[in-house]
């Protein structure tokens, strides 16, 4: 821990006192847990900042969209409204937020919605839509006025929660027990070649008595930003990447192994852009030659398409998606598993 950190240390204590006085009061009934009679899998994590949340969500989803009728439910972090929202194709990042959208663009098929209250989210979805016959709740581990029949936790590889700390010394939302309310864990952002000798460290090291499971990023296409045209990473040589996300170094480092040269604009996760923002990036793209391209993450995409001046420059964004690196059938299968014998 460096100096600065035990100045903070009275405030984590505060902050772990809080919540875990929270969370037993959920745990002995004088916090009201709401219950519904239909499968609901909740994806969410006990850090600060990206896990991997949004894929992971995505991915259950095209699990199950072939044989139930499912919805996805968030809070949409970052949007002005709170209220109850159904995101489309055509909303926009202020009402909705950017996550919320880019899933609702992935599934275009399957109900999107936000709301800050997910009790009264869930209520609305399945007073609207009685076919629903599961729901996904994304980023929902700390929300527990809510039932949750199957919780997945989701934990990065490269920051592992059993060498964390509480909020604010570490990135901690609550105790390292809050593991244990966990059905399964994925350790998200795993190393393609992570070894099995490495995987059983990790598990020992989580102290956790149920299944865990690792998955790592794929980076797909690489697509312009009104999703027209598509580009061969290979042929890139030099880009300005513009990133509002939490955690940057996995795509600077994949980018880099493409022996990509990088120019950096990075902005804090969930950042907003105002046309300023768009200008300081057009300006940079000026100074450079024509070789160069804007790249982006998929999430800031979705705020970047609402900006009519960057229809002239060439925007890309990354696609990425999840995939397991061992245990796949069986991950999938336990889902499946639990919405069949729920439904």
């Amino acid at each position: 821990m460096k100096w600065y950190n035990w100045i903070l240390l009275p405030i984590s204590l505060v902050f772990w006192i809080i919540t875990s006085t929270r969370n037993l009061f959920f745990e002995i009934g004088i916090f009201k847990q709401n219950k519904f009679n239909i499968p609901i899998i909740g994806v969410g994590n006990i850090t600060v900042g990206g896990t991997g949340k949004t894929p992971h969500s995505q991915y259950i989803s095209k699990l199950l969209q072939n044989d139930f009728k499912i919805a996805v439910l968030s809070k949409g972090y970052g949007r002005k409204t709170k209220d109850f929202k159904y995101v489309n194709l055509d909303s926009n990042c202020i009402d909705v937020g950017d996550e919320p959208l880019q899933m609702k663009k992935n599934l275009p098929k399957e109900i999107v919605a936000v709301d800050h209250k997910r009790v009264n989210g869930l209520n609305k979805i399945l007073k609207e839509h009685p076919k629903v016959n599961c729901i996904i709740l994304d980023d929902s581990f700390q929300h527990r006025s809510v039932k949750i029949g199957f919780n997945i936790l989701l934990c990065d590889y490269n920051n592992p929660i059993y060498k964390d700390w509480m909020m604010p010394v570490g990135l901690l939302r609550e105790s390292k027990k809050g593991i244990n309310r966990a059905d399964c864990v994925v350790i998200s952002k795993c190393p393609k070649n992570l070894s099995l000798e490495e995987s059983n460290r990790i598990e020992k090291s989580l102290k956790f008595t149920k299944e865990v499971f690792f998955s790592k990023i794929v980076y797909d296409k690489i697509v312009s930003l009104d999703g027209n045209k598509t580009i061969e990473k290979l042929s890139l040589q030099k880009i300005l990447l513009v990133t509002g996300i939490a955690n940057y170094l996995p795509i600077i480092e994949y980018l880099e192994k493409l022996n990509i040269q990088i120019k950096h604009l990075k902005y804090k996760d969930h950042f907003r852009y105002q046309k300023k923002d768009i200008n300081k990036i057009i300006d940079y793209f000026n100074r450079e030659n024509s070789e160069i391209i804007i790249l982006t993450t998929e999430k800031d995409a979705q705020k970047m398409k609402e900006f009519e001046e960057l229809s002239k420059f060439p925007v890309y964004y990354l696609k990425v998606s999840v995939d397991f690196i061992r245990n796949k059938d069986k991950f999938e299968e336990k889902i499946l598993k639990y919405v069949k014998a729920h439904s």
